[in-house]
């Protein structure tokens, strides 16, 4: 699983940390071996768009099944995304939400003017997997039970957050006081 902080936001999105900062912040946080720290996009340089991204992957990994992992609230705009039926066309989207009630009134929202949403979104995975591209799967995560948001929040009241992520990076980000 490939981990790729975005260089520079393409939305309204304002990101504190530099490139370099997130790199050390996820090498830090990721322990499990099978999790890479790829910095491609901050390498690259400018606005980061996922379609550069996964033509990227998908070149460096051309046999592989690519599978995108998004949060909900990114649903809703998806098909605004620069080149989005090139990005389905090339990979799987798996949307991971945390709770039920965020589900069905964002995925109304999401889908009621995009008929062709209707036909690739999927809470079957038998189906998702089937085809190993052009499918969005929607995902319920028990595990995650705090935004970014609320621990960036958390971290300039001076709250602990150690529950949420392992000391190491609880202490880098207190010693940092990047948020």
């Amino acid at each position: 699983m490939h981990f790729i902080p975005t260089n520079i936001s393409n939305s309204h999105k304002n990101i504190i940390a530099s490139g370099i900062k997130r790199i050390e912040m996820l090498n830090i946080a990721l322990s499990n071996e099978k999790y890479l720290v790829d910095d491609r996009e901050i390498l690259r340089g400018g606005i980061s768009y996922m379609i550069h991204t996964v033509e990227s992957i998908f070149k460096q990994f051309p046999n592989d099944h690519l599978y995108l992992i998004i949060g909900l609230d990114l649903l809703m705009n998806i098909t605004k995304w620069e080149r989005f039926h090139e990005i389905i066309g090339l990979c799987n989207i798996i949307v991971s939400y945390r709770k039920v009630d965020d589900i069905m009134g964002t995925l109304e929202r999401s889908i009621a003017n995009e008929s062709s949403l209707k036909s690739i979104i999927s809470t079957d995975p038998a189906i998702f997997h089937s085809s190993s591209y052009g499918k969005i799967y929607l995902e319920k995560t028990s595990s995650v039970k705090i935004s970014s948001t609320e621990v960036r929040s958390k971290l300039k009241n001076k709250e602990t957050v150690s529950k949420f992520m392992p000391p190491q990076l609880e202490e880098w980000l207190l010693k940092n006081k990047i948020y």
